[in-house]
């Protein structure tokens, strides 16, 4: 696949996922509701339908990992490898931004986003070079909007 292809997909995983932010959000009202109406039917409904979309929600992000990985050139470490700390979160959501928003991507991976060490099969999932020693400081740091009033949702797009 190539990096035009990888942004696609990120693009499109960044918007659906935002949407489904709506949903969840509009769901949690429901319930809300339903439970101060003593409504135990619709609460059970509700929740049902809260499940469902918040699979779906986590497949997306788990799908913009990947291809966060894979558009730096690099394997995704296995969970007991991969460190998706504060800093880690921040250059992923920084290049999601940047893609949405149609600007241009440079490749990096942080040094901590995979534990000390190489992984069991003695294979370092990430390259080298993708490799960076710049403290969290350094590193660009987006700003997030969340958008107040009816149908609250964070803005992707920065």
């Amino acid at each position: 696949m190539d990096r035009t292809d990888i942004e696609d997909r990120i693009r499109h995983a960044a918007r659906n996922t935002d949407s489904l932010i709506v949903k969840l959000d509009t769901l949690t009202g429901r319930i809300d509701t339903a439970r101060m109406n003593e409504n135990k039917e619709l609460v059970e409904y509700y929740e049902k339908q809260f499940a469902e979309v918040s699979v779906e929600f986590m497949d997306g992000v788990e799908t913009i990992l990947d291809d966060w990985y894979a558009l730096n050139g690099a394997s995704r470490p296995s969970a007991d490898q991969e460190v998706l700390d504060g800093d880690t979160l921040d250059v992923i959501h920084s290049t999601v931004v940047d893609i949405v928003q149609g600007k241009p991507v440079t490749p990096r991976l942080p040094r901590y986003a995979v534990k000390a060490g190489p992984p069991a099969d003695g294979d370092n999932p990430l390259p080298s070079a993708m490799l960076t020693e710049e403290p969290a400081e350094r590193m660009a740091v987006p700003t997030r909007t969340v958008r107040k009033g009816h149908g609250s949702k964070v803005d992707i797009t920065g």
